[in-house]
């Protein structure tokens, strides 16, 4: 009977260090797409607020002689710069 009972305690022992395990490598897996979403959304609202000076122009009908509206552009950029370093973050952290 102690040996059922010792057999019960090291089976439930094990399953809580896997549960352990597999929280910490999901934690670890928050941390990393957090930590990737903030350092592009943060890179991406820099960019925009370098990029967009004056939005305050009207739209107008789109042209091939004309350029973008500054807000298209500025949310262009902003994207640009979300995705090249939120990428960057992320490849920074696989190497890690």
């Amino acid at each position: 009977m102690m040996e059922l009972t010792s057999l019960l305690e090291q089976t439930i022992a094990a399953i809580r260090g896997i549960v352990e395990i597999e929280q910490t490598e999901r934690d670890r897996s928050l941390e990393q797409t957090i930590q990737v979403l903030g350092v592009g959304l943060g890179a991406g609202a820099i960019v925009s607020g370098v990029v967009a000076t004056h939005i305050d122009k009207p739209f107008s009908p789109l042209s091939l002689h004309k350029p973008f509206h500054p807000l298209v552009s500025s949310l262009f950029w902003s994207l640009l710069a979300v995705l090249f370093f939120g990428g960057l973050t992320w490849l920074w952290s696989q190497r890690r």
